[in-house]
């Protein structure tokens, strides 16, 4: 019983993290392959013009990866523009705070709202 309770207080690492996630990037493989194997059948494909033939399954997996990057490519526009906007607002609050100290900055220096253009329109949903 001892043993056991030796085992509760190991610490959980990330090497031990990574190992686990293994697990499930295999059985992800696995399925993979699959799906390549029984959809190896050719296809013919036209895009802008162009015509080819190309397996059904490099197809679909084409099409999805050029999916997931044109959603990654959203998200990284917008989080650079929330970056950008939250520097402009610190910046803009440490210049109010020079011009004029303990009037515009934030109690304790904790972070204010950041409001952008599109929020500040009330005719807006």
């Amino acid at each position: 019983m001892a043993r056991h309770d030796d085992l509760d207080r190991v610490q959980r690492t990330r090497a031990g993290r990574v190992w686990l996630m293994l697990v499930p990037s295999l059985i992800f493989l696995i399925l993979l392959i699959v799906f390549i194997a029984e959809n190896g059948q050719h296809v013919e494909v036209k895009f802008f013009g162009a015509t080819g033939t190309i397996s059904l399954a490099v197809a679909l997996l084409a099409s999805a990866v050029s999916g997931a990057l044109i959603v990654l490519l959203i998200g990284t526009v917008r989080i650079l523009q929330l970056r950008l906007a939250t520097h402009r607002h610190q910046r803009d609050a440490a210049r109010r705070a020079k011009a004029a100290p303990g009037s515009a900055a934030a109690p304790g220096g904790e972070a204010q709202a950041v409001q952008t253009e599109r929020d500040a329109d009330p005719t807006r949903p």
